[in-house]
């Protein structure tokens, strides 16, 4: 026979130990700037969100993490351009031809939105970065003109 548990409070007994209940969110994060990067096409890679670090502290070692990133931006006569994001220097997620545009005189809109799911293995701070490459021309990320755009950033921790 199966039995049935119902309950209107789970809390913890041990102070610290967490109640981890699989598929549920932990915590989440989130951040947002304003500030406005423009790659020159070199094809290295550089951070698309130079105005801050987007860090989470997993409070179970075996949670997935999932990392949302959205921001506007133009682009203007690259071949190829990448987007990829990294967990401190471990690259979580990559896809080198996000988008592309052969306009040697007029801007093209792109957007930058994407997730990715992370799995870290680790109770220590981490810092994701958002990075992206333009194999010539140029590309923008967060582009404004006369008043600020923004960029999002949302992560959130998922207990396995």
């Amino acid at each position: 026979t199966m039995s049935i548990l119902k309950v209107d409070t789970i809390n913890e007994k041990t102070s610290g130990n967490g109640v981890a209940i699989p598929g549920h969110i932990v915590q989440v994060v989130n951040y947002s700037g304003t500030t406005q990067a423009t790659v020159s096409g070199n094809n290295t890679y550089v951070n698309g969100a130079p105005d801050g670090t987007h860090t989470i502290t997993p409070k179970f070692s075996n949670s997935k993490i999932l990392y949302r990133f959205y921001a506007g931006g133009l682009v203007q006569n690259t071949n190829d351009i990448g987007l990829r994001l990294k967990r401190d220097s471990t690259i979580v997620f990559a896809n080198d031809r996000h988008g592309f545009c052969n306009l040697p005189s007029n801007w093209a809109p792109i957007s930058w939105s994407f997730q990715a799911v992370d799995t870290p293995n680790t109770t220590s701070q981490i810092t994701y970065t958002m990075e992206v490459k333009a194999t010539q021309g140029y590309v923008r990320i967060n582009d404004s003109n006369g008043t600020a755009n923004t960029y999002y950033v949302t992560i959130e921790e998922i207990a396995q």
